[in-house]
């Protein structure tokens, strides 16, 4: 998680204020029946101003501990508690004190035939691991890999999104008040396009948006494949 992203409000957090935009705060403990489908509304908003945005690519680095006799560990940065996608992994370097080692990707089966333990020097996936070789011969090693994260989890309370937390509760609340058929829908549903277009404006500075359609009494707001909330006239 970087500086950004950790200004974002936490999905607990999004998931109160959702709530209480909706009006469920009042209605106490049986509030708590609307959860499940609040925290979908929120996961599906992440989803959509994630792939909206196309954020760039974050970087990162973590260091996994090694220890003696054992050659599997998860592809998984534990301070941030984030999965790993082997395919994004740049490059895969072994720690022994002030020393680097760059290792080289790929094992194969002479290589397993081989069972001694020295300081590991090539590094594969095996069942969604990663496999080192040799066998680490003592503990101390560390395995720093590099990588670019991919969307971030968005599914505890504690998680925070990838994009403005403005846009994701701006969309949840869309989606809700579209599925109770509120009223004032398609207002909340102008503001989170023009919050959109705004934001892609911010990060695309040299590109231009242009508003298109109107608003017309008796519209619906109605959501469409391509998951853009509209107003049509009925």
């Amino acid at each position: 998680m970087n500086g950004l992203t950790q200004r974002y409000r936490t999905l607990g957090e999004l998931l109160t204020e959702l709530k209480a935009r909706l009006g469920f705060v009042a209605q106490g403990p049986a509030a708590n029946n609307n959860t499940p489908l609040m925290m979908s509304f929120l996961q599906e908003a992440h989803e959509y101003v994630y792939d909206q945005l196309d954020p760039s690519p974050m970087r990162k680095k973590t260091v996994i501990a090694l220890e003696q006799g054992s050659y599997l560990y998860d592809w998984h940065n534990d301070e941030e508690d984030e999965n790993i996608d082997p395919g994004l992994v740049h490059s895969v370097w072994l720690i022994d004190g002030e020393n680097r080692y760059r290792l080289a990707q790929g094992i194969t089966e002479r290589h397993r035939e081989d069972t001694s333990r020295g300081q590991p020097l090539r590094y594969d996936t095996l069942n969604g691991q990663i496999e080192l070789w040799p066998v680490p011969d003592r503990a101390g090693y560390g395995l720093l890999v590099e990588y670019t994260a991919s969307r971030p989890r968005f599914s505890q309370d504690a998680d925070r999104p990838g994009v403005p937390d403005r846009l994701v509760l701006l969309y949840a609340l869309v989606s809700a008040k579209a599925h109770y058929r509120h009223p004032d829908a398609q207002s909340v549903a102008a503001l989170f396009n023009a919050r959109m277009r705004r934001e892609r404006v911010r990060q695309h500075e040299n590109r231009r948006y242009h508003v298109t359609g109107h608003y017309h009494p008796g519209t619906e707001v109605v959501r469409g494949a391509d998951g853009v909330y509209r107003c049509v006239v009925r």
